[in-house]
C-alpha cells in the first residue's frame, strides 16, 4: 500500500508578560498526487510523490491592545517548488466601544516548474452592537485566485427573550468584467422566530 499523505512538525512558542506571543514552526509533509493538482489557473502540479519542508514564524499582539492580531511569514518548499507567504489574521481594531473591525490579509508568491503565480486574499469583518440584544455584522472578501468579491451582511434583533429577527444579505461579484463587478449571485433572507412559553 502506497503512502498517500504524511505530516510531521515541530513548534516553539513563547508568551511575553504583555501577553504578546512569538511562534516558530517547521513542517515536513509528503503528498502523493494520483491526478494533477491545479493550484492556480493554468498552473498544475503533475502526478507523483512530493516531500517538502516549510517554516512559519509568527508574532501575535495581545488582546489588551486597541489593535491586535497575528502576523506570520511562511517560507520553504511547496511540492516541487517554493512558497513565500505573508499573513495578517485574527486582527481586531476597536474603533468604538460598540464597534470593531477585524481585517485579515494573505499574500502568496509561489514558484513552480509549471509556472509562477501570486494570490491575494483580503477580508474584513465588522460588528456594531446597538445594545446587548441588537447588533449588525458585515463581511467582505476579495480573492485574486477566483477574481471574486463577496459580501455578507447580517442584522440580528432579539425583540424579546428567546425570540429573534434575522435579516441577511449576501452577494458575489466577478471582478474580471470591465466597470463595476458583475453580479454572479445574490440572496436576501428574512427569518423570524417566536418563543412561546406554556
Amino acid at each position: 500500500m502506497a503512502l498517500v499523505s504524511r505530516a510531521r512538525g515541530a513548534r516553539f512558542l513563547t508568551e511575553f508578560q504583555n501577553s504578546d506571543m512569538f511562534q516558530a514552526e517547521v513542517n515536513n509533509s509528503y503528498e502523493l498526487l494520483v491526478r494533477p493538482f491545479t493550484v492556480s489557473p493554468g498552473v498544475a502540479i503533475p502526478v507523483g510523490g512530493y516531500g517538502f519542508t516549510d517554516s512559519t514564524f509568527s508574532y501575535s499582539f495581545g488582546q489588551q491592545r486597541r489593535a491586535s492580531g497575528s502576523l506570520a511569514y511562511q517560507v520553504g518548499q511547496f511540492y516541487d517548488g517554493h512558497i513565500n507567504s505573508l499573513t495578517y489574521s485574527t486582527g481586531r481594531v476597536a474603533v468604538l466601544k460598540q464597534w470593531s473591525v477585524e481585517p485579515s490579509l494573505t499574500l502568496n508568491h509561489v514558484t513552480l516548474p509549471a509556472g509562477d503565480f501570486d494570490t491575494t486574499i483580503l477580508r474584513a469583518r465588522t460588528d456594531y452592537g446597538f445594545n446587548p440584544r441588537m447588533f449588525m455584522s458585515g463581511l467582505v472578501q476579495y480573492s485574486s485566485a477566483d477574481r471574486l468579491f463577496s459580501s455578507n451582511y447580517r442584522f440580528r434583533w432579539e425583540y424579546q427573550p428567546g425570540s429573534e429577527l434575522f435579516v441577511v444579505y449576501t452577494d458575489e461579484r466577478d471582478t474580471t468584467v470591465s466597470g463595476y463587478p458583475g453580479l454572479k449571485n445574490r440572496a436576501f433572507v428574512v427569518k423570524i422566530n417566536r418563543l412561546f412559553q406554556f
